[in-house]
């Protein structure tokens, strides 16, 4: 259940019913909770019953739900981990044009970006944000692209709120939401002491495809900041599947660190990034993105890694295959796309 205020008239219902109070910790047990109904511009227009709560391992909740006070409630369901967003969260919201974009956008606090400082982004209607100018593009470029700019992308496709759905965003300075991303973070990358300062969160909200009005898709990208730190986060709800090209990642400047997420550059399959992670969190993807420790490449390691699944390792093509998937992963935690993964063998034999 979202836990901030719902737009009335949303989730099927008249008064959507949320959660009034924070989601509890692992630690908190089963915790009781108050929820609300938005009506009549009143985010608590309607008190129903209190019901319970319970956080669980592995990033989900569990909710004792209880009858609604009358037919006009029903409680409101979205992922959990989507941070506020719409017009209960203050979202300005992007013109309803096909292949549109945000007017230029000032940020609150500069984002460093692999050792480029921004001061502005666009949020475009299609998927991803740029920092420079805004973009039209509807037919995704394939990462690395070794273009001349920075591209984060939640989802590039060709998607079009003109008559289904809703492309928005916030950003904040201070608040539940950084106390949230901190939480996030430090919990995610652990060890960093991390406090964040500034938080942007842009949401496509139920958005159709293009030709494609009755699909709604819905993903987030949440920029966070704090000292000399910056982090991405790309959160999934429910994906459509589409014939449309797809990716989902980010990009540099002559592409000198770049990521892909895995399943996102086909359609038939997209609809797995609702269940797929790299922090062990379904749905989403968080990356550190100022490109401080981690990328010096003249440093040598040793990884130790279990396999999930037997490849004989004698194909030179398995061998492949496996540094690659194994590289998108230290790519996904921090380190640069420029890092390079070799393979050596070692016979064992018995003493």
């Amino acid at each position: 259940m979202p836990d901030t205020c719902v737009d009335q008239l949303s989730c099927g219902t008249h008064a959507p019913l949320w959660l009034n109070g924070a989601h509890p910790q692992i630690e908190d047990g089963v915790v009781t909770r108050d929820v609300c109904g938005h009506w009549w511009n009143n985010c608590c227009g309607f008190q129903s019953n209190p019901i319970r709560v319970k956080a669980c391992p592995g990033g989900y909740f569990v909710y004792e739900f209880v009858r609604a006070v009358n037919c006009y409630l029903a409680y409101c369901a979205a992922p959990a981990i989507f941070y506020p967003f719409g017009s209960a969260a203050g979202d300005t919201n992007n013109t309803a044009i096909e292949d549109g974009s945000s007017s230029v956008i000032q940020l609150l606090s500069p984002f460093l970006f692999f050792g480029r400082t921004y001061q502005q982004i666009y949020v475009n209607n299609n998927g991803y944000l740029t920092f420079n100018q805004p973009s039209n593009e509807y037919v995704p470029y394939s990462f690395p692209t070794q273009g001349s700019q920075d591209i984060i992308a939640g989802l590039w496709t060709d998607l079009d709120n003109r008559l289904r759905g809703v492309v928005s965003y916030q950003q904040y300075t201070s608040g539940n939401v950084l106390t949230r991303a901190t939480q996030d973070i430090n919990k995610h990358f652990p060890n960093l002491n991390f406090y964040a300062s500034w938080v942007f969160v842009a949401t496509w909200n139920k958005v159709a495809y293009y030709a494609l009005t009755s699909t709604e898709t819905s993903f987030q990208v949440v920029l966070i900041s704090g000292r000399n730190y910056s982090f991405i986060l790309m959160n999934y709800g429910d994906i459509a599947v589409t014939g449309h090209p797809v990716e989902a990642g980010y990009d540099t400047a002559n592409s000198m660190d770049y990521f892909v997420i895995n399943g996102s550059i086909n359609g038939s399959s997209i609809s797995n990034l609702r269940n797929s992670s790299n922090v062990n969190v379904p749905g989403r993807w968080a990356f550190r993105v100022d490109g401080g420790s981690g990328s010096n490449k003249e440093s040598i390691v040793g990884v130790q890694m279990k396999l999930t699944s037997f490849l004989d390792l004698t194909q030179s093509g398995n061998i492949e295959a496996v540094l690659q998937n194994i590289q998108q992963e230290l790519i996904s935690r921090g380190l640069s796309s420029s890092v390079e993964i070799n393979l050596r063998r070692v016979k064992k034999t018995q003493p």
